[in-house]
Parts: structure tokens; sequence; C-alpha cells
């Protein structure tokens, strides 16, 4: 059995489950008292979670999961910037993406205290996710469609270097599979293979993720995993497979409605996707094998469901 952590805009706050390994099925626990906690993220010891609060005045919640299925909130701070979605811890620093402003904040690990904030140049940045790679601070912009690199040089952040995309890609995450990344697009429903090296992102190819005919699509998630890449298509309503090559190999129903965030679980035996707007989180079996996803097995209801992830 595995603790899982539901986060959730507009919804309750988080919920904290139990994932029987065996059948894939969630049973609620309770739910904790977070304002919306849209992103979740780890302490390098897991014995942290941190949790942003997307709203017009954003802030960090630091919870005590010292004991997994009872988290304590420890802090609430505030980030100074608005509508945070994503976050990262960077050696002794917490990094925040914030959409509504496009701003990166800095802050202080030990005391939560911001030490900098960076706007990425563009005329409608919106910094959409932080993600930590050795060194390097990545930061994935949809509305400069950029992704940034920076350095933390005493307690500041330092850009390094800027990788252009296409105009109205809408880049918004990013997975790594050794050095290469994957890039997906929100606006242009696909992923962009991209090299990464010495803190420098180079594309090296571009393929759609949704299938003929699909509606109109708004990915949210990238997940690489076992030479494969998988995306939840909002719109699509569905778990896109690829092969890292960039063929789509299978459109798997979710079971719910815009799907924001997908998770595959410690056994890599299941998929748990958030449906936002359905309000549930569905879990699909996958062969362990060859990848492939099979039709929903369960779900259970949290209001505005958007990000898995196990402790």
């Amino acid at each position: 059995m595995s603790t899982v952590y539901i986060g959730s805009i507009e919804g309750d706050g988080l919920t904290v489950a139990d994932a029987d390994a065996a059948t894939g099925a969630l049973t609620p626990l309770g739910v904790v008292d977070a304002r919306e906690p849209s992103w979740l993220e780890f302490s390098a010891d897991r014995r942290t979670l941190y949790a942003v609060v997307e709203e017009a005045e954003g802030a960090v919640t630091e919870l005590d999961v010292s004991d997994p299925r009872a988290p304590v909130v420890r802090r609430v701070t505030p980030t100074g910037q608005a509508g945070p979605t994503h976050l990262c811890v960077h050696g002794d620093h917490l990094a925040v993406a914030h959409y509504t402003d496009g701003t990166v904040t800095l802050h202080d690990l030990a005391t939560g205290e911001r030490v900098d904030a960076l706007r990425h140049d563009a005329d409608e940045p919106h910094a959409h996710q932080v993600v930590s790679r050795g060194e390097w601070l990545v930061a994935v912009d949809l509305g400069a469609d950029a992704v940034f690199t920076h350095r933390v040089e005493g307690g500041r952040l330092v850009q390094h270097a800027r990788c252009d995309l296409p105009r109205g890609t809408g880049p918004r995450h990013v997975d790594f599979d050794g050095d290469r990344a994957y890039l997906l697009g929100e606006y242009v429903p696909g992923v962009t293979r991209l090299d990464f090296r010495d803190g420098r992102f180079t594309p090296v190819g571009h393929a759609l993720v949704t299938a003929p005919g699909a509606p109109e699509t708004f990915p949210a998630e990238v997940v690489v995993a076992d030479n494969q890449v998988y995306t939840s298509n909002r719109g699509e309503n569905v778990i896109a497979r690829s092969s890292l090559g960039g063929e789509l190999l299978q459109s798997a129903p979710t079971g719910g409605d815009w799907p924001r965030h997908c998770a595959i679980d410690p056994t890599g035996r299941w998929v748990y996707v958030a449906n936002q707007r359905s309000h549930e989180v569905t879990w699909l079996p996958r062969d362990a094998a060859s990848g492939a996803l099979g039709e929903p097995a369960g779900r259970v209801t949290v209001r505005g469901a958007c990000v898995v992830v196990f402790a």
C-alpha cells in the first residue's frame, strides 16, 4: 500500500489516500486544509511536502510528512507574486514559477524567505514550470514561447541560456531522459525533443500527440518512462502514449474530463489521472513490459483534482 497526495484547484484542499498496488484502488483517508494546492513537490529527504497556493497573492504551504498518512501544515509563506503553478527544490533554495506575472522567485529553503525574483523577457511572460537539473534551474515559460536555464549565484538568479520555440507553441512542462528533454506544448499539442548540454537546449525534432480527428486539445503534463512518452491531453481527454522518436502509439481515454496531470505509480502498473473538470481521479492499468494502457479500472471523487504524487 502506498500513500498518495492529491492536489486541487477550487477544491477542498490536499487529499490523502491509500493506493492498493494490486488493484490500483484509491481509498481517501482525509483532507488537509491547504489553500489551492495545485502543484506538489517533496524535499530531498521526502519528509517535507511543498504545495503552491495558486491564488492572486501567491504563497507556498510547507507540510511535515514524517508520518506520510498524517501531513501537518508547518507554515505558509507568501511568494510576493501572483498565480504560482509550480515549484522545485534547488540546492538550498526553493524555486517557484508564477503563471500570472511570469516571475520565478527564489526562497531560502530553511526560512522560506524570498531572496530573489526574475521576470522573463517577453511581452506576456507566463512562467509555468521550474525543474532542478544538477547545477541548472530550468524554467518553462508558456507566454514567452521559450525554455530558460538559470544559475543561482550568491543567492541570485542569473540567466544562462534561452531556447525559443515557434511562436504560439505555449510550452508548458518538460521531462528528461538523460541528456534528451521532452518539452510539451499546450497551444500546439505536441512534444519538442531537445538536446540538453552545458545548460543549453537545442531542438532536434517535434511531433504531435493528438490522434487524427481529435477535438481541440490542450496538453497539460508530460512523463517519460521506459522509453515512452505519456501526455495528458485536455479536451481530447486521453493519455497519449508515444515513442521517444515521436510516433503516436496510443490514445487511451481517461474516463474523466480535463486531465490536468498524470502519474505512474511506483510499481509501474498503474497510471493515475487527475481529471479537473469531472472532479475525480481515475486509474488505468499499464503493461510494464509494453507500456500500453488499459481502460479505466476505477475512480474516486476529488473536487478540482489537478495533481497526484506518491509519498
